[in-house]
Formats: C-alpha cells, structure tokens, sequence
C-alpha cells in the first residue's frame, strides 16, 4: 500500500472534489425545481429525501460493503452516479412538466449511490492510510468538506444564473468522472475478511455494538445532539431576519463564524495526538452538552445581546465540531474490526440524519408558538436531560 503525504493527500482530493461537485448540483437542483414548481417543497427535496433513502437501505448498503471489496463498490457506486447523471441530461429536454416527479426519482437513486460511495470509502479508511494517520484523514474530510460546502452555495447560486442547466449537469459528470479516475488510482489495502456471507447474514448491528457499549453511548450523545442543533441552523436565520428584523447579511455573516470556528478547530486537533480518543470525545460532548444548557440560558436572560451570543455560539459550534468527529470516526476505525465497518458506519450515517426532518418538523413548529428564548432554554434543557439518562444508562449497562 502506498504510504505517506501521496496517499493521504489522494484520498483527501478525491473527496473534495466529490463534495464540491456533489453540493454545487444538489443546490442548482434545488434552485431548478423551486424556479419551476414554485414550491418550498420542490426547493427541500434532497434534505428530505436522502434520510429516508438511508432508513430504508441502510441494512443492505451496510452488509454489501462489509461482504464485498470497498474499492469495487466505490467504483460501482460513481459508475451508478455518472450513468444516472447521464440519463437525466438526455431526459430533461422532454420532462419539463414533470421535472418535479423525475427529478424525485433521480434523486432517490442518485442518493443510494452516493451513500454507497461515501460509507465504503469511509469504512475503508484503515485501508488507505497508516493508524497514525487516520485522524489527520479524518480531520482533512471534516474541515475541508465544510469549507467546500461553504464554497460551493455561492458558486452554485452564480452559476446558476449565468450557465443553462444542462452544462450545469456537465460539472457534476466531471466532478464524479475525476473522483472515478481518483478512485481507481488510489491503493487499497486488501484485507480477506475473517466471515463469510453466512456469518454476515447472522451477526446484527445490536451484537455489534453490544461489544462496545461505550460506542453505543457516543452514538446515541451525537443523534441527541445534532437533534438540538437543528434549533440553530433554522433558528438563527429565523429570528435574525424574521424576529429581529435585521438583514440576511447579517444572518449570512453570523453564520458564516461556525465554517471559521471548523477552519480553527481543524487546525488544532490535526496537530493534537490523543492518548485516549473515546476519553476526549466523551469530555468534549459533555462540554457541547453544557454549552447547549449555556447558550438556552444567556438568549433566555439577555435577549438584547443576541447577535452577540449568536457570533459566540456559532463560532463555538464550529470550532467543537471540527475537534469532535474526526475523533469519533478514528476511534470507529481502529477499534471496530474492519469486517463490521459497513454496517456500524451506516448505522452512525442514517441514524445522525435520520433526526434531520425530525428536528426541522419539531423546531419550525415550536418557533411559531413560543418565543425564541423559551424555545433555546426548553432544547437546553431537554438535551442536558436526555444526555444525562443516556449516561446514567451507559453506567448501568457497564
């Protein structure tokens, strides 16, 4: 297996490159069926339809990538995606009236490659790169995904208003034919499974993770967590520009300070050897538990300061996000045997977004019946709770 700067920096590309091309499409997409169906629905398609794609395959997704070679699946699953991609530019000339239906399906299928390209590529990062590099891999992935994301929103909204659609549909193909090439490029470490396709078929997620309970607990922590931040990816915007009465600029920059608060984070935990990860991780959830109860506290008592607690948070947000994942995804890599790495990374993949539309479902309506500061204290609260039972249960069961 190659080794060093070469190896991890081709990894590194391959999944920039596919998160740039992946995002500018997904976006241009959006702004496409909002501009021709006039809905907010045509608009939320993707953010809807990937989690419930992941419910319903995860369990497939996770036994083919644990059953069979990862890099071959990787190469299927963008073979899947360029074809897919393929079929929609010949199609869109004649469904304009309902591009909104075809465009459901294209992206139910589209979702299962990319979940099937994402997952195995990240259950074969001990494969790619030495143990002393997987946090550096993992922390690349995390920061430079993000600030990809960043980037991509305002090139896809240029774009979008200077290039026809079709030759939009063009950068994706290109975007997925250079991490194809990369793909193929890169070496994979062979390593012969100790199960076979019978044994797969008998071994659960659940007898998995009752081996490492202590997995079992930061998984449940996260779910939970990203729960309650759902509050402030809809809620900041909302009561800047809705309640507050400022301007989307305002909103943009303020948000803006969680991309820099991942740019610093990633900066500090690429550099940080950590002696034990899962001992790290547990303190820093802890601590995103309690700056959770913290930040519920200070909107709910100093309304007029905000902005400022906003800038705050957001850039706190963003600096715990980046030191806290690509420990938690080391620690999954080393300790979890590479035969079950499919299953448990599909399993943390669907259950994370799983609670997406459910914390937009639950967080939209709260806004509209209390005031913002009860409904920032009320998800302090109930997360300081929820996490404390999780605990005392993880204690219990140990």
């Amino acid at each position: 297996m190659e080794t060093g700067r070469g190896q991890l920096l081709k990894v590194s590309l391959t999944t920039l490159i596919n998160a740039l091309g992946a995002t500018i499409f997904t976006y241009v997409l959006s702004l496409k069926l909002l501009t021709v169906t006039g809905s907010a629905i045509g608009y939320g398609v993707n953010i809807f339809i990937g989690p419930v794609v992941g419910m319903i395959f995860a369990p497939l997704i996770g036994k083919i990538i644990d059953t069979y070679s990862k890099k071959k699946i990787a190469i299927l699953a963008e073979l899947g995606l360029i074809i897919s991609l393929l079929t929609f530019l010949e199609m869109y000339p004649y469904v304009q009236n309902n591009l909104l239906y075809v465009a459901i399906g294209f992206t139910c299928f589209n979702n299962l490659c990319a979940r099937f390209f994402t997952i195995s590529y990240l259950s074969s990062a001990p494969d790619l790169v030495e143990k002393s590099q997987l946090q550096r891999l993992n922390v690349v992935q995390t920061t430079g995904v993000a600030i990809t994301n960043m980037l991509a929103l305002p090139i896809a909204g240029f774009l979008y208003g200077l290039i026809p659609f079709e030759r939009l549909i063009w950068i994706e193909i290109v975007t997925e034919l250079l991490t194809l090439l990369l793909t193929r490029k890169t070496n994979f470490k062979v390593t012969k499974s100790n199960l076979n396709i019978d044994d797969h078929d008998k071994t659960s997620i659940i007898s998995i993770l009752n081996k490492h309970v202590s997995l079992l607990e930061l998984i449940i922590v996260v779910m939970i967590l990203n729960f309650a931040i759902t509050s402030i990816e809809i809620g900041v915007p909302y009561t800047i520009v809705k309640v507050l009465k400022k301007s989307t600029t305002i909103s943009g920059n303020i948000q803006g300070l969680f991309s820099l608060g991942i740019v610093i984070g990633g900066g500090i935990i690429s550099i940080i050897s950590l002696k034990d990860v899962l001992v790290f991780t547990r303190r820093i959830y802890n601590t995103f538990t309690l700056m959770l109860v913290i930040f519920g506290i200070s909107i709910y008592w100093l309304p007029n300061y905000t902005l400022e607690i906003f800038a705050i948070f957001e850039l706190s947000l963003g600096f715990m996000t980046a030191i806290s994942d690509p420990p938690l995804f080391t620690y999954i890599q080393k300790e979890i045997p590479r035969e079950y790495l499919g299953r448990i990374n599909t399993y943390l993949y669907t259950s994370v977004q799983l609670l997406t539309p459910l914390g937009v479902a639950v967080y939209s309506s709260l806004f509209e019946l209390l005031s913002y500061q009860q409904v920032y204290l009320i998800s302090g609260v109930f997360v300081l709770l929820v996490v404390s039972i999780v605990k005392k249960a993880h204690l219990w069961l140990r």
